[in-house]
């Protein structure tokens, strides 16, 4: 019993007889009586009843039949699907937090308009995380900030942003003439950052331990924007993106602190794994963080 069989089966009961069903498969009378027959043979019961050299369905030809067309239309559907199922799928895409907050929206916004028949579904969540999805093949692609080391990832650049160092117009570091501060001196402070595993954390961290330092801080976080509210009601020092406190600073409600020997800054990439299929959403997403 194969889909070809089935096929002949619903047509003659469709046309009501072996020749309607010839005529309309463009098949001989013959090789349409042999396929019931083979069908029949392999059901183990005749599904027809054979009057006056006509056929005629019969009861367990009905109860076949009603198993049989819902299974050749869900086949239809699939062959219709043929060709342009990477259009009807999904695009998952990841995003580390920050860029979540600044950067992922409109770049969402604006593909939906160019590709309105593709679904996005998004996961945010810290650096590390995202690249774990990538390898567990969760996601198909992801904008992540700062160093991607795993050999089976693809990484293309596509923009960077600089940290800033704040704290609140009260602080002592406010009233320093805009002397630099060694980072001695700054980690002795309360500190405000990121948690562990997070992209902005991390680069702040490696670039005390080159100067053979470490940070304790006083609060961690997984969102800038509670760092940046701590800071300004003058808890402690923080470290957040510079496009988060640019606003603050320019209003004059954050300090932004200058800190010797020290300039960080983190480079955002688009990644995917290496033997990752590449429909035409999938560019066309990649080309909108790249070139728009």
């Amino acid at each position: 019993m194969n889909l070809r069989h089935l096929t002949i089966f619903k047509t003659v009961c469709e046309e009501g007889s072996i020749t309607g069903a010839a005529k309309a498969l463009s098949m001989t009378q013959p090789a349409i009586s042999h396929a019931i027959n083979e069908l029949e043979e392999s059901v183990g019961s005749p599904l027809f009843d054979r009057v006056s050299r006509r056929v005629m369905i019969n009861e367990n030809g009905k109860f076949y039949l009603s198993k049989v067309i819902p299974l050749l239309e869900l086949y239809q559907d699939l062959e219709n699907y043929s060709g342009s199922l990477h259009l009807q799928a999904p695009l998952r895409v990841g995003s580390c937090v920050t860029l979540a907050s600044y950067l992922l929206p409109n770049a969402v916004s604006r593909f939906a308009l160019t590709n309105p028949d593709i679904q996005l579904k998004v996961t945010v969540d810290n650096s590390g995380e995202i690249i774990n999805k990538l390898l567990r093949n969760e996601l198909d692609l992801a904008l992540v900030e700062g160093v991607v080391s795993d050999d089976q990832l693809e990484k293309i650049p596509f923009s960077s942003y600089p940290m800033a160092v704040i704290c609140s117009p009260n602080h002592p570091f406010a009233n320093r003439a805009a002397q630099p501060v060694s980072l001695d001196r700054l980690i002795e402070e309360p500190l405000l950052l990121r948690e562990t595993g997070c992209t902005i954390r991390d680069t702040f961290d490696c670039a005390l331990a080159l100067n053979n330092l470490s940070a304790e801080p006083l609060w961690t976080s997984t969102n800038s924007d509670v760092i940046l509210q701590a800071a300004r009601e003058n808890i402690g020092i923080g470290v957040v993106p510079r496009i988060f406190a640019d606003e603050s600073i320019k209003k004059g409600d954050i300090f932004e602190i200058e800190v010797k020997d020290m300039e960080i800054s983190c480079m955002n990439h688009v990644v995917f794994h290496k033997d990752k299929f590449q429909t035409e959403s999938f560019q066309a997403f990649i080309n909108l963080v790249l070139f728009d």
